[in-house]
């Protein structure tokens, strides 16, 4: 039996298709899932069954600390004698030291060099998955070990967007009336480890706004409808279809990682505003592929209606290669 813990959002999307794959290859999975934002939602949307287990901490290391304790606790408790092999999350720390509590196999994916709590994720887990481009001088700072770490190739949005199909209707159901061009806009989260704030994203966004264009939020801090509302921008509905909101949208405007790369894979203009930029970003700034922006460029900045909507890939065959792994793995 393989055991998936799923902490937050993004962690639902990547791991679906593999829970998937694994179930059809005869694969017994075990999924643990954590009350945050829009993770419970989410995964009831995608068809998992899961176990709910504990909930957001709070603000402050000292929260956030008690809370990881209280629930390593509580998800040994629920995986111990139930025949895990194998212990699978996005560095889900909660997850990880119930694993190595329960004395399982324990593996974690990460593709982002601004999270402290690396360090806990990268010395306790037994393999470190990490996107190919992952700065070597992170792994070592964060106590990865070069035997345990594994290189993959691609971004891991491509695991459940590879069989991406636009819904031609999705504009008229879900943004109607719309206006061109549209630009969808997520905060950063004020919430994490590695939060700094907003940064200049409020500002950037009255900008925008301020040029006429079709400007709506997708809220990820509690109160992002509240600041939303007096800088006069439009909430999106929640849930909603991330992949196609982006693919249907002229620009997107990031705070984050996930949905920023999700962009540029459904080759959508992106820009980005995160205030603890890291590795992913940098080199898809490098590439043309994401835009920073700030006041002054926001100022000077021109989006038109998108034309040509095509889907970007840099591995189409990640997820083959990430199941692949987990197979021989339990062989």
């Amino acid at each position: 039996m393989v055991w998936i813990d799923l902490a937050n959002s993004p962690q639902v999307m990547f791991f679906a298709p593999i829970v998937r794959r694994l179930r059809k290859e005869g694969v017994s999975v075990l999924i643990t899932v954590r009350d945050f934002s829009e993770t419970v939602p989410l995964a009831r949307r995608l068809g998992l069954n899961f176990k709910l287990i504990g909930s957001y901490g709070g603000k402050g290391k000292v929260r956030k600390a008690a809370a990881l304790l209280r629930r390593a606790f509580a998800l040994y408790g629920a995986v111990r004698g139930k025949g895990v092999r194998l212990a699978l999350s996005h560095n889900s720390y909660d997850a990880i030291l119930a694993g190595r509590m329960a004395g399982l196999r324990v593996w974690t994916y990460m593709d982002y060099d601004g999270q402290p709590a690396n360090h806990l994720a990268f010395r306790l887990a037994h393999r470190v998955h990490v996107q190919e481009w992952f700065p070597e001088e992170a792994l070592r700072r964060f106590g990865a070990h070069p035997d345990k770490v594994v290189r993959y190739r691609g971004l891991k949005e491509e695991v459940y967007l590879r069989d991406f199909r636009p819904d031609p209707d999705f504009p008229k159901k879900v943004l109607a009336p719309l206006r061109r061009p549209l630009v969808v806009a997520r905060p950063p989260s004020t919430t994490s480890l590695y939060s700094k704030g907003y940064g200049d994203f409020w500002e950037v966004l009255k900008v925008l706004n301020g040029k006429g264009y079709d400007v709506r939020l997708l809220q990820r801090n509690p109160e992002d409808g509240e600041v939303a509302s007096r800088y006069g921008i439009s909430l999106l509905p929640k849930p909603i279809d991330g992949p196609q909101l982006l693919y249907w949208s002229d620009a997107f405007l990031g705070g984050g990682g996930t949905m920023t790369r999700e962009a540029v894979l459904l080759g959508t203009r992106t820009f980005s505003v995160f205030p603890a930029v890291g590795f992913l970003d940098r080199r898809l700034m490098e590439m043309g592929l994401v835009e920073r922006l700030d006041v002054e460029r926001a100022k000077g900045v021109e989006i038109t209606e998108r034309g040509n909507r095509k889907v970007r890939h840099f591995n189409p065959n990640l997820l083959d290669e990430l199941v692949g792994e987990i197979l021989e793995a339990l062989r």
